[in-house]
This record gives C-alpha cells, sequence and structure tokens, in this order.
C-alpha cells in the first residue's frame, strides 16, 4: 500500500452506555444555516447538560444504586462516628464522613456492575452451551432414526424368502 492508498473508513466506535444502560446521545448543537461542526468528542458541559430532574427521581431504580448508597450510608457514618469519639473534632468527622460516605458507595456500586458483567457474561456462555447441546441432542436423535430406519430395512430383508415361487 502506498502512502497516498488509505482506507476508506475507519471502523466504528460502539457508543459507550449511560449508567442506566441506555446508549448516550450526544446532541448536535449546529444551527440549520450554520456548517456542520467537526466536535463530535464529548464535553463536561455537554454531559451537565444531558442530566435531567427526571434522572434524580429514578436513581432507587437503577441497578446496584440503593446497594451502593446503602453502604455508602453505613461506611460514612461508621467513620464519621468513629473518628469523633477518638479526636473529639466535629468538623474532621464530618469531613471523614462524608468522605468516606463517597469512597463506600462508588466502591460498593462499582462491585456490583462487576458482579452484573460477570453475571451477563455466564449467562450467555449459558445460552451458547445449551444451543450447543441441543444441536448436539438433535444430531444424535437423527442418527439414532437412521439406525432404527437401517435396522427395519434389515429386519424386512430377513424375512424376505430367499426361494421364489415360479
Amino acid at each position: 500500500m502506498t502512502a497516498d492508498e488509505q482506507p476508506s473508513g475507519s471502523p466504528a466506535k460502539p457508543l459507550p452506555k449511560s449508567v442506566s444502560g441506555q446508549p448516550v446521545i450526544i446532541k448536535s448543537t449546529e444551527n440549520e444555516d450554520s456548517a456542520p461542526t467537526t466536535n463530535t468528542e464529548p464535553t463536561i458541559s455537554a454531559a451537565f447538560a444531558s442530566i435531567k430532574k427526571e434522572d434524580f427521581a429514578n436513581v432507587a431504580n437503577m441497578p446496584c444504586a440503593r446497594n451502593g448508597f446503602m453502604t455508602g450510608i453505613v461506611t460514612g457514618v461508621a467513620t464519621g462516628a468513629l473518628k469523633l469519639f477518638t479526636r473529639g473534632n466535629w468538623s474532621k468527622a464530618a469531613n471523614w464522613a462524608v468522605g468516606m460516605f463517597v469512597v463506600g458507595s462508588t466502591a460498593s456500586y462499582e462491585y456490583c456492575q462487576f458482579q452484573r458483567r460477570k453475571e451477563k457474561r455466564n449467562m450467555r456462555r449459558a445460552v451458547e452451551i445449551h444451543a450447543e447441546n441441543q444441536k448436539v441432542q438433535e444430531k444424535r436423535l437423527a442418527r439414532q432414526k437412521e439406525q432404527e430406519k437401517k435396522m427395519e430395512e434389515q429386519r424386512k430383508a430377513a424375512e424376505k424368502r430367499w426361494y421364489k415361487f415360479w
């Protein structure tokens, strides 16, 4: 391939999925009368613009969110109480409680998502194995029917007389 020969197309990248499992939709900010923009990279402002009020109302319905928040609350309260009892400083205890809430929630949420991905992968494999087993069983049944048919033909051939009346 020479330098002036380039592949005609680049491989398409799959769109990322949001936390809720829905594909992320990047809306174009171009006007009808303006030229299309070439910047398709997502930005932080676009990410914040995509957050809706309904997203906060449905946080508890998201997979792993409830478990993550509960773990974060327990972690934050336990750490804050321990810091308060050992040091006696309310502000530092509150800072530690908030920090550990964030760390505990994030860690629990990510671990739960990891478990879900692993379970999904295992379920796909189980479905593949089941499909393979079905195919093998169908082949076995077909062979068995073919053998039965041959046996029936042999039985009929054995019953056939070796002599012939005129």
